[in-house]
């Protein structure tokens, strides 16, 4: 019998041809100068694809040039970047993957490399990282830039984008109680939390075709997971057209007991709780690392798909492995992970 993880899943009208995705992985050092795809990220992609995920998730690209997390983040703020995205999309769709970006800005977490003025949702200080509140004006043309960025990625053939409202980046800060005290219409009761990520969402389904969706990365403890299960049902009513379940502004695990049986950690096990709520596709994520545990999330419907990062990273083969039975080279769990650095240094690839 097959495995139930390699049959087809729609999203929206979007059908992938398995349930195993390949999250977004930023790959430093592999992008040229200012931002543009190299030969190198593109034969990573065309490896991935080959490999046999349905859905790839290309790693996140900054939408605003004073947002980025580092120097060698994959721009998508002008036009000059379509052309290098394209090639990234094409040699997706070659090997039968459909393939997403994601859109990124890193709010307070950006480098002070790039931009000594950090923004955030409210005026922020821990003591190690700090950034100010922006202005509405800047909160209306970031949005712009997210929705002219989900343009670009059509423009480039890809069959839609993700949000990055996960990883204590920009959208996140405006979503924690955390960060976000403001007493505008951007701060104070969810709803005006999520506004400033609804008016994105709204803006680019404007200016997109149908068929190009749109997800969000979001966490499973944004600041609960009963908060957490209320922003879910949220976005789907908004028009989200997926949801990809991690970790929010911080680390912070829920208060859940998780069942014995359950074969992964806490991360997984809220967006398998998040899934009760919604009839919108939902991805687990975060260290599913053998396909016993990518199997019992999709046999028992606890989600329609599992992102498998690092066990793709050391094998880049894993999918096709596993639906043959094939052994796999395993991730040897490295810490921190070489692929933080420069993936070229992952000793499953020397």
């Amino acid at each position: 019998m097959m495995s139930s993880l390699f049959t087809s899943q729609k999203i929206k009208n979007l059908e992938v041809k398995n349930r195993i995705v390949l999250p977004p992985m930023v790959c430093f050092t592999f992008a040229s100068e200012n931002g543009f795809v190299s030969e190198k990220n593109i034969k990573h992609y065309e490896a991935m694809a080959k490999g046999g995920s349905g859905l790839i998730i290309v790693e996140a690209a900054c939408v605003n040039k004073s947002g980025r997390l580092s120097t060698d983040q994959l721009g998508i703020w002008s036009d000059d970047y379509i052309d290098g995205l394209r090639r990234l999309a094409q040699v997706c769709h070659e090997h039968g993957a459909k393939v997403t970006i994601q859109l990124h800005h890193a709010g307070l977490r950006t480098s002070k490399l790039i931009n000594e003025d950090t923004i955030t949702s409210s005026d922020y200080d821990n003591g190690k990282i700090s950034a100010r509140a922006m202005t509405k004006e800047e909160i209306h043309a970031l949005e712009e830039d997210f929705i002219n960025a989900a343009i670009r990625a059509e423009k480039a053939g890809f069959d839609g984008v993700e949000l990055h409202g996960a990883h204590s980046y920009l959208m996140t800060q405006f979503f924690s109680t955390k960060v976000n005290k403001r007493t505008d219409e951007y701060g104070g009761s969810l709803d005006n939390r999520l506004r400033f990520t609804q008016e994105i969402l709204e803006g680019i389904k404007q200016k997109v075709s149908d068929d190009f969706i749109v997800g969000i990365r979001m966490g499973s403890n944004e600041n609960d997971l009963e908060t957490s299960i209320d922003m879910a049902k949220k976005f789907e009513a908004m028009g989200m057209d997926y949801l990809h379940i991690s970790t929010g502004f911080d680390n912070t695990p829920i208060d859940q007991e998780i069942p014995e049986d359950f074969p992964c950690n806490w991360i997984v096990y809220g967006a398998a709780k998040i899934k009760e709520y919604v009839s919108i596709p939902v991805i687990a994520v975060n260290s599913i690392k053998t396909a016993e545990a990518a199997n019992y999330l999709i046999d028992n419907n606890l989600v329609e798909f599992v992102a498998i990062g690092r066990a793709q990273l050391a094998d880049h083969d894993f999918v096709n492995h596993i639906k043959e039975n094939e052994p796999i080279i395993t991730c040897l769990r490295c810490k921190p992970c070489k692929w933080f650095t420069n993936g070229d240094n992952c000793p499953r690839h020397l």
